[in-house]
């Protein structure tokens, strides 16, 4: 009742069965930060706006793609969509995205925890009126992003759907129409739950973002750097030529680089796990406390001090009463805690030991078998080489003895002869093939 009363537009109508469960997808939330960063260095002013695309099946709707929403004013000074660009760009959207076929089913906007406020009324009444017929407000909430329910997990929006109810009651008030008398409705806005769903090619992108958040470094003296060249362009101008110019301006960019401050992808991958595992355990120092302070905060109970009765009242010590289902819970993980954290640490000790060792064995004992198979590979070439050695030699060998021939001309000489061990005298009509002596 007390946000009801602080802001009007939100609806006291109870949760039922009937709201729609919504789906919402990281893509969705990487664009509206995109569009958010993009609206902040431009320092444009006016609110930011935009249109989610999805699918909806019965009471089962999907948030999956979004883009930003071109605004004007109209005659009234108020802040309204441009119809013709925003026709035109969901015609283009539903024509890219046509299995499945994705369609209007909602848009988002920046605003304060606390709820919409009236000057959304005229984009969220002309797309009801125009493109669908209940479109769910997905309301971003800046200021939130850097609590600490944020850094918990929880992000930083709330989602709404539109709802009619009577202005003189609430939309559970069961009073009759009498003589089937008009009554006059009044837009209100009801917070919806929603789950976020993620696909195989989403989750790369956010991967890759997640990576490449941690290389993006901020360069100081930027704006100096850019006023000065601005300053100077027209005296450079008239000495330099237009591609000397051009060449001096990526000379000063490149001089402003500190190439120390670009990671590598190796440090990019330590960077992304010491973050998450960073999160991890600051997330369940948060949990932890949030236990301690809930078990401090609750009164005296009825194991430790059998006089006291079994329900003890809330009290101004102690707010909170015992709540028996959240007590059986902590007590549960604490009695799991020894599956993690085994009692004996010696015994873990040394077998953690014995398995390191055992690697490092199988480790050292393929280096071995790796080192035996080169060393072997050695010897066959070595062997290769020496053998193709002696069969050069062998076969210079032959040249020498083949290059004697016979003397037929000289008439007469000593012989080796090939048929006989004996050394014969032959002449120029010898019968026999003999080297000549002196050779050998």
């Amino acid at each position: 009742m007390t946000e009801a009363s602080a802001n009007p537009l939100l609806s006291t109508a109870r949760a039922s069965d009937t709201s729609p469960a919504v789906q919402l997808h990281p893509l969705v939330l990487l664009t509206i930060s995109d569009c958010i960063t993009r609206h902040t260095l431009r320092r444009e002013s006016g609110p930011v706006v935009g249109a989610i695309l999805g699918q909806q099946n019965g009471q089962e709707i999907t948030m999956e793609v979004a883009f930003q929403a071109k605004l004007k004013a109209n005659e009234e000074g108020e802040v309204v969509l441009d119809d013709e660009w925003f026709s035109k760009r969901v015609d283009d959207f539903k024509d890219v995205h046509k299995v499945p076929q994705l369609e209007l089913v909602g848009w988002f906007t920046l605003g304060s925890a606390s709820g919409p406020q009236p000057h959304i009324l005229p984009i969220h009444t002309r797309i009801s009126e125009v493109y669908t017929e209940s479109p769910i407000l997905l309301l971003f909430h800046p200021s939130d992003a850097q609590s600490d329910a944020t850094a918990a997990g929880k992000l930083p929006l709330t989602l709404y759907e539109s709802v009619f109810e009577n202005a003189t009651g609430g939309a559970n008030d069961k009073a009759m129409d009498i003589d089937g008398a008009a009554q006059s409705k009044t837009l209100k806005f009801k917070e919806l739950a929603y789950s976020v769903e993620t696909g195989e090619a989403e989750m790369i992108g956010v991967d890759f973002v997640a990576r490449g958040g941690g290389n993006a470094t901020a360069v100081n003296g930027a704006p100096a750097v850019a006023s000065k060249a601005g300053e100077s362009k027209p005296e450079e101008s008239a000495k330099k030529g237009k591609g000397r110019l051009l060449k001096d301006k990526e000379k000063q960019k490149d001089e402003f680089i500190d190439e120390s401050a670009v990671l590598t992808a190796d440090d990019e991958e330590i960077l992304s796990t010491l973050t998450a595992k960073s999160n991890a355990i600051r997330m369940l120092s948060r949990r932890i406390s949030l236990l301690r302070a809930y078990l401090a905060s609750l009164p005296p109970s009825y194991l430790s001090d059998p006089s006291l009765p079994f329900t003890t009242p809330a009290s101004a010590n102690h707010p909170l009463p015992l709540n028996h289902s959240i007590l059986r819970s902590i007590s549960a993980m604490l009695s799991r805690i020894n599956i993690l954290a085994p009692p004996d640490s010696e015994a873990f000790t040394l077998e953690s030991q014995q398995e390191s060792s055992d690697v490092q064995l199988i480790a050292l004992l393929s280096s071995i078998t790796n080192s035996v198979s080169a060393a072997k590979d050695l010897g066959r070439k070595s062997y290769l080489v020496e053998h193709a050695r002696q069969q050069g030699r062998k076969g210079g060998m032959s040249m020498m003895m083949g290059s004697g021939g016979y003397n037929g001309s000289s008439g007469s000489g000593q012989y080796y002869d090939l048929a006989g061990p004996e050394l014969s005298t032959g002449s120029a009509g010898g019968g026999g093939r003999g080297f000549p002596t002196d050779r050998w």
